[in-house]
């Protein structure tokens, strides 16, 4: 049988309980950075009325819902 004590015992205990909401805290992070890059992809900033509108196709050149002009994508940068 192992001998541990009970200080060795509680210092374990921390380590894996600490551990582990380490790891869940970084997975959580991934998945929500990765959702916001999802958001981001999909939004489209019109150059003459600075509308921001999502849209979810594929397509390069979008009309604008507000203003009808014509919208390139492009990405979208965080201020």
């Amino acid at each position: 049988m192992i001998r541990i004590s009970l200080d060795s015992l509680i210092v374990l205990y921390l380590a894996i309980v600490l551990g582990a909401l380490f790891c869940i805290w970084v997975a959580t992070e991934i998945r929500a950075n990765r959702r916001e890059q999802r958001r981001r992809r999909d939004y489209v900033i019109c150059g003459i009325c600075d509308h921001i509108f999502e849209d979810r196709s594929e397509r390069r050149l979008l009309n604008c819902p507000r203003c009808g002009a014509l919208t390139e994508r492009t990405k979208v940068r965080e201020i």
